[in-house]
């Protein structure tokens, strides 16, 4: 059958814009129905792969809480006290300390390897360092730190 134009042409403006629209949005539709369908399809067939690893994740930390120790057995490290004399000795030289609220601000002389060790044995002892600085003085490394207890334990 030959679509003749005369019947288009023959229309009032109003009627071929309904009709206009409702051919676009039809079609919008039937694109957006099949465009949407296999994006559907993946997401269940993803939701289904995720479930099964899920069960498969929960049973692995099943067994894994089962090599765990129970509770009794574990040992919490003591957490030793803060001293700033403990920072004093034959490797590093404790030269100013000077407390404040919260902790304190202190001033260390010594080597390179104690100052590493230095920043281990204040996280040992549950202090925070939110500021330090370093300059070279005559018998090695000077070190402010600004120094703050650790309260969230």
């Amino acid at each position: 059958m030959a679509l003749n134009p005369d019947v288009w042409l023959a229309l009032s403006p109003r009627m071929r814009a309904v009709c206009w629209l409702a051919a676009t949005l039809i079609g919008i539709l039937l694109i957006g129905w099949f465009a949407i369908r296999p994006l559907n399809h993946a997401q269940r067939l993803t939701l289904r792969q995720q479930s099964a690893l899920q069960l498969e994740l929960q049973a692995e930390w099943r067994k894994l809480r089962a090599l765990a120790l129970p509770e009794e057995q574990i040992e919490l490290s003591e957490v030793r006290r803060f001293s700033p004399l403990d920072f004093h000795g034959q490797t590093r030289q404790l030269l100013r300390w000077q407390p404040m609220q919260s902790g304190g601000e202190m001033v260390l002389e010594s080597r390179w390897p104690q100052a590493v060790e230095t920043f281990l044995l204040l996280a040992e002892r549950d202090m925070q360092i939110p500021a330090f600085s370093l300059s070279a003085s005559d018998n090695g490394l000077r070190f402010t730190l600004q120094l703050e207890h650790d309260d969230d334990r």
